[in-house]
């Protein structure tokens, strides 16, 4: 059985003052809610962008997709806008074949 690795954010505010949320290990049914709820209290704080750093990501199951599909559809609620910033190939295989690279706006592969 794999060993699960928890989940670990960071959150950086840029020179440009851009907030980038650095995610680490898994977002996974176990760790899903602490990544919308950390991005609502974001929000809240008149954000207008959320920059995502998904590069350390080792898994993702179903709720950590549906948790950043939360988070985007947050940010429309609010004005604001959220960005995938960086993102494993891992990542980038998923989201395109379940379409969302349609959705969120990804970096150049």
């Amino acid at each position: 059985m794999l060993e699960k690795t928890p989940l670990r954010t960071e959150v950086q505010s840029t020179a440009e003052g851009t907030t980038c949320l650095v995610l680490t290990g898994d977002l996974d049914y176990d760790t899903a809610a602490e990544l919308f709820t950390l991005a609502q209290e974001l929000f809240s704080a008149d954000l207008r962008l959320l920059e995502l750093d998904l590069s350390g990501l080792d898994f993702v199951d179903s709720s950590g997709v549906a948790a950043l599909i939360n988070v985007y559809n947050t940010a429309l609620a609010r004005d604001s806008a959220m960005r995938i910033i960086a993102l494993t190939p891992y990542l980038r295989h998923l989201f395109k074949v379940t379409a969302l690279d349609q959705v969120f706006e990804l970096p150049p592969a």
